[in-house]
């Protein structure tokens, strides 16, 4: 089978943020951050796919930022915007927690003190849902901001 390409990726992020939306709505916090990750994963990877062919390789999501920023094109504003939802949803979104409970995940949350507060923002009510929460609407701003940069290169690639 072919390997996937950047539009499979694309379509991947926008499926993987529904379903995460779906398990948010059913109180499945961490298997709704497991999957919103993986579609911010999977949008990065679909515009570092428009670059090169070669299979892209790890889970880091500041990394793949950084790799991916130069085919955006964002203003400074919109650079500062997506740069703090990605380090939003990567201080808490680890490739592991498919494998995780809840148990575990609070443990990480207690240690990086996100129990109590998110950034500046005091936690009320269960951590682990204020968490989800956040995590899924940080994103939900970094695939709304990446798609179209996604779909422009797939225009782009089908006139050249």
């Amino acid at each position: 089978m072919d390997p996937l390409g950047s539009e499979d990726y694309r379509e991947g992020s926008l499926l993987r943020l529904k379903e995460a939306q779906t398990l948010s709505d059913n109180a499945h916090w961490v298997g709704a951050i497991y999957l919103a990750g993986r579609a911010v994963e999977a949008i990065f990877r679909s515009l570092l796919r428009q670059q090169s062919k070669k299979l892209e390789t790890g889970h880091d999501l500041k990394q793949m930022l950084t790799r991916a920023r130069f085919l955006m094109s964002l203003s400074e504003t919109e650079d500062d915007k997506l740069n703090e939802a990605v380090n939003e949803v990567a201080t808490v979104w680890r490739n592991d927690l498919r494998f995780a409970g809840e148990k575990r995940v609070r443990r990480q949350l207690k240690a990086s003190g996100r129990m109590h507060n998110i950034g500046q923002k005091r936690v009320k009510g269960d951590p682990l849902k204020a968490n989800a929460k956040s995590v899924l609407e940080a994103c939900e701003r970094i695939v709304t901001i990446g798609e179209p940069i996604c779909q422009r290169y797939r225009s782009l690639s089908r006139i050249s």
